[in-house]
C-alpha cells in the first residue's frame, strides 16, 4: 500500500466508483495516514466486491483489490467487540484449534449424551431426536445471531457517526438490506471478467440459505426415519442445497488453491481456504449421511451423522460471526446504511449556478490532480479533500457531508490556491457554499455567537464599542486629522483580547510607540472604528460583511484618510481586496512593510542587543494572500543579536495556525489544532521565540504553547514586540542611512 501514489486509476478502472465514492483511492488515502477512525467510518471496503480490475490498472502493482480485501478483514476484527476474530485471522493455529474445540465439543455430546441406538435398521431419530437437535439449534443461532449483530451495531455506529435519520426511513428501507442480503446483485455491475464469479457465489449463497432453511424451520421433517419419494420438497432442496455447496465450494478452493487467476486469489487469507475446505467437507458429509442411511448401514450413518454436525456447528461458530461467513452480514449493512445516508444527506444547500455566477466556472477545469488536498494543513492530521469538494460541486453532486459541512473546515490559508496547477480559487469556492448555506439558515452553531457580536457590537468579541481604545488606555495615540499621514486601525482581536496571555494587546501596544519614536505622522479613529469585516466575509456572513463595509468606508472617506496602517494581514486584506469604494482613493498597508522602510532610512535604530533565538511564523493572510515574506525577515535581522533560523514549512509552504476562516470560534480537540504542530514545529528548531506578525497567529499559537505546556521552552512575540525592545529610545530625531540591499524585491506591496 506504501507505494500508492494516489493517482486515481483504480477509481478510474473500478465500475463501481462513483463521484461521491471514489474508492479504492480513497480508502488508501486513509490507511496511508493511519486514519483507524475514518476506516471504521468507511462503508467503502464493503461495497467492493474484488473483481480485480483495479490491480491490473495500477501503475505500481499496489494490488489495490488485495488491500480492500485485507481491510474488510480488518474491519472485521475492530466490529468483533469479543477479540476472537483477531485471534483467528492473524493465527492458523487459533482458528483451527477453536474449530477442533468445538467439534469435538459436540462429538462428545453425541457420545455421551446420544438417545437410543439402534443397529437392525436405520433409526437416526432415535439416536439423535429430531427435537433435540432443533433445540440446540435455536439455542446456537441464538448465540451467535447476538454477536453478530452486536457486531453490526459497532459497524453501524461508525458509518453513522453523526448522522440523523427518522425511524420510517429505517423501516421504509429495509427492503435494501433484505435485497442485497439474499441477491448480491450489485455486484453483477462489478468487473469485466465473466459474470460467473456472481452467478457462482449466487448458487453457494442459495445453497447455504437452503440448508439453513431446512434444518432451522423444517428440520422433523427433513430428518426423518421415512425415506420419501425422490419429488419430495424436503429431498428436491436437501439434494439441491448439498449439490450447489459442493461443487461451487470446491470450484472455488480449486480457483484460490490451484489456479491463483491473474488478478484474484494471489494473497488468499488461511480462512477463505479453511471456510471453502469446512463447507466443501459439510455437503460432503450430508450426501455421506443420506448414501448410508439409503444402504441401510445404521452404525455408519449415526457415527457420519455426528461428524457431520460436528464439523457443521464447528464452521458455523467460528466463522459466521468472527470469519469469512460474517461478510455475507457486513456487505448487505454497508449498503443499506449508505443508503439511509445518501436520503439524508442529499439535501445539499449548494447551487451550481449560484456557484457559477459569484466564482465563475473556472474550477470546472479541475483535473483532479490532489495537489490541493496533499498541501492542504489538515492532510498533517486526518483526511480533508478540497479535491472532492471541487468533484462533487462540478459534478452537482453535492451532500450535506460531502460539501455543505465539509467546507466549514477549511481555514482559508490559501495553499490550495497557491500550489493549483490550474490556478483555481477554491477559498472563493468555499465562501460562496458557506454563504448559500448562512442564507439557508445552517450556520453552525459555534458561528452564532460572534456573527451575532458583529451585528449588535461590530466586532466579533462580544466587546462593548464605547471600550474599543482600553487596551491603550495608558498610551497617548493622537485621534486622526486629515494632517496625519496614516490612519492607523486596530484589529478586533488585539481591542478585545480576553486571552490570559494578553499576547495581542502587548504586540497591539509596542506598534505606536514604534511610530512615535520615528516620527510617524499617524492618528486613530478609536472608537468609531468598526470590525473589518473579514471573519464574516470568510465565515459566508456576507449581509453582516456588507453593512461592516459600508460603515468602514463611509468612515474613512468622511474622514479623509488616505493610508490605513493595519496591525492585522486579515484587515489589510479585507480593505485591499474586498472594499471596493476604497480602491483607487485609500491605499492599506500592513505595519511591518512600514516599520521595514524605518529602519533602512535610519528612522528606527535598532541598537540593544537582544540574545535570543527566533523562529519566524509566517501568517497566511500576509504571506499566500499577499505575498509578504521578506520585510517581516528584515526587521528581525536588523535586530542586534538575534538569531533567525527558518522552520521547514516556511515562505510559500508556511503551516496555517488555524486563525482563518472562523477558526478562534471553531470546536477542535487538542490534537486536531493547526496551531499545536505550529509550535511543535518551532520548539524542534529550538528557538526562544516564535515571532509572528497577526493577531489571530499570535492567539492561536498561544493556545497550543498552554495546550502543550511548554511555556518553559517557547513564547510567542509579534515582531513589533522583538524590535521595541531593541530600539534606542533615547535619540528620536537623528537618521542613519543604512544599506538594506534588496529593499525593492517587495516595493510592490509597499
Amino acid at each position: 500500500m506504501d507505494i500508492c501514489m494516489q493517482c486515481g486509476n483504480c477509481s478510474a478502472a473500478c465500475p463501481l466508483s462513483t463521484g461521491t465514492t471514489t474508492f479504492p483511492r480513497k480508502i488508501y488515502r486513509f490507511i496511508q495516514l493511519g486514519l483507524k477512525d475514518k476506516l471504521l467510518e468507511s462503508p467503502e471496503p464493503w461495497l467492493c466486491y474484488y473483481c480485480g480490475d483495479c490491480n491490473i490498472d495500477c501503475p505500481r502493482g499496489a494490488e489495490p483489490a488485495e488491500t480492500m480485501m485485507a481491510t474488510r478483514r480488518w474491519l472485521t476484527t475492530q466490529f468483533d467487540w469479543t477479540g476472537l476474530a483477531y485471534k483467528f485471522y492473524t493465527s492458523p493455529r487459533w482458528e483451527v484449534g477453536a474449530f477442533l474445540v468445538v467439534a469435538i465439543g459436540i462429538i462428545l455430546l453425541f457420545l455421551f449424551g446420544h438417545g437410543l441406538v439402534i443397529t437392525d435398521r436405520v433409526a437416526l431419530n432415535s439416536f439423535a431426536p429430531a427435537h433435540w437437535v432443533h433445540t440446540g439449534d435455536m439455542i446456537m443461532f441464538a448465540i451467535l445471531g447476538t454477536l453478530l449483530i452486536s457486531n453490526g451495531f459497532r459497524m453501524y455506529l461508525g458509518i453513522m457517526k453523526g448522522t440523523k435519520i427518522p425511524i420510517t426511513t429505517y423501516i421504509i428501507q429495509a427492503p435494501v438490506f433484505l435485497l442485497h442480503y439474499l441477491t448480491q446483485k450489485r455486484w453483477r455491475k462489478c468487473g469485466t471478467g465473466p459474470s460467473s464469479r456472481w452467478l457462482r457465489h449466487f448458487l453457494l449463497f442459495s445453497g447455504y440459505v437452503t440448508m439453513e432453511v431446512l434444518v432451522v424451520g423444517f428440520l422433523e421433517v427433513f430428518q426423518t426415519d421415512i425415506i420419501h419419494p425422490f419429488w419430495h420438497p424436503t429431498r428436491i432442496f436437501g439434494y439441491y442445497a448439498t449439490i450447489t455447496l459442493m461443487l461451487i465450494s470446491g470450484n472455488m478452493l480449486y480457483s484460490r488453491w490451484r489456479l491463483k487467476e491473474e488478478k484474484l486469489h494471489r494473497y488468499s487469507d488461511f480462512t477463505d481456504i479453511f471456510f471453502l475446505v469446512l463447507l466443501f467437507v459439510v455437503a460432503f458429509t450430508g450426501i455421506l449421511i443420506h448414501i448410508f442411511r439409503l444402504a441401510g448401514w445404521p452404525i455408519a450413518t449415526y457415527t457420519i451423522y455426528t461428524i457431520h454436525v460436528a464439523i457443521c456447528v464447528g464452521m458455523l461458530c467460528i466463522m459466521l460471526p468472527f470469519g469469512k461467513l460474517s461478510h455475507l452480514f457486513y456487505r448487505p449493512l454497508a449498503i443499506f446504511l449508505t443508503t439511509l445516508k445518501e436520503k439524508a444527506t442529499k439535501e445539499s444547500e449548494v447551487d451550481f449556478e449560484t456557484v457559477t455566477k459569484d466564482v465563475g466556472d473556472n474550477f470546472m477545469s479541475c483535473m483532479q490532480c490532489g495537489i490541493c488536498s496533499g498541501v492542504c494543513p489538515w492532510s498533517q492530521l486526518t483526511y480533508y479533500s478540497p479535491r472532492q469538494i471541487l468533484r462533487n460541486i462540478s459534478l452537482e453532486t453535492c451532500t450535506r457531508e460531502t460539501v455543505d459541512t465539509a467546507v466549514w473546515d477549511c481555514a482559508t490559508c490559501g495553499s490550495c490556491v497557491e500550489h493549483c496547477p490550474r490556478g483555481i480559487e477554491i477559498i472563493d469556492l468555499v465562501k460562496t457554499v458557506r454563504e448559500q448555506n448562512v442564507i439557508a439558515g445552517k450556520l453552525p452553531k459555534y458561528f452564532k455567537a460572534p456573527v451575532k457580536s458583529l451585528e449588535k457590537n461590530q466586532n466579533p468579541w462580544n466587546g462593548k464599542p464605547e471600550t474599543r481604545l482600553d487596551w491603550a488606555s495608558d498610551i497617548d495615540i493622537p485621534a486622526f486629522s486629515r494632517d496625519n499621514e496614516y490612519c492607523l486601525f486596530t484589529c478586533c482581536t488585539t481591542a478585545y483580547d480576553t486571552s490570559p496571555s494578553k499576547g495581542c494587546e502587548r504586540a497591539g501596544r509596542a506598534l505606536p510607540k514604534l511610530l512615535e519614536n520615528a516620527g510617524v505622522s499617524f492618528g486613530t479613529l478609536g472608537t468609531k472604528e468598526s470590525c473589518c469585516g473579514d471573519q464574516a466575509a470568510s465565515i459566508g456572513a456576507k449581509k453582516t460583511f456588507l453593512d461592516l463595509e459600508r460603515k468602514n468606508t463611509n468612515l474613512f472617506l468622511n474622514a479623509g484618510v488616505k493610508k490605513i496602517l493595519t496591525s492585522s494581514p486579515h484587515c489589510m486584506n479585507a480593505f485591499k481586496k474586498h472594499y471596493d469604494e476604497l480602491k483607487n482613493f485609500v491605499d492599506s498597508e500592513h505595519y511591518v512593510e512600514l516599520l521595514d522602510r524605518l529602519i533602512a532610512k535610519g528612522n528606527l535604530k535598532p541598537v540593544h542587543n537582544v540574545d535570543l533565538k527566533v523562529t519566524f511564523h509566517d501568517p497566511c493572510y500576509l504571506g499566500r494572500h499577499n505575498g509578504i515574506y521578506d520585510a517581516p525577515r528584515r526587521v528581525l535581522k536588523s535586530i542586534p543579536g538575534l538569531k533567525l533560523v527558518e522552520m521547514d514549512n516556511n515562505r510559500e509552504r508556511s503551516f496555517c495556525c488555524g486563525g482563518g476562516g472562523g477558526g478562534p470560534w471553531k470546536e477542535y480537540p487538542g490534537d486536531k489544532r493547526f496551531g499545536v504542530l505550529r509550535i511543535q514545529e518551532a520548539v524542534n528548531t529550538g528557538s526562544d521565540v516564535i515571532a509572528t506578525a497577526c493577531p489571530y497567529c499570535i492567539k492561536m499559537l498561544n493556545d497550543a504553547v498552554t495546550e502543550l505546556d511548554v511555556k518553559d521552552k517557547i513564547k510567542v512575540q509579534d515582531v513589533a514586540e522583538l524590535l521595541l525592545t531593541s530600539i534606542d529610545f533615547s535619540d528620536r530625531t537623528g537618521k542613519t542611512d543604512t544599506n538594506y540591499m534588496g529593499l525593492e524585491q517587495e516595493s510592490c506591496h509597499v
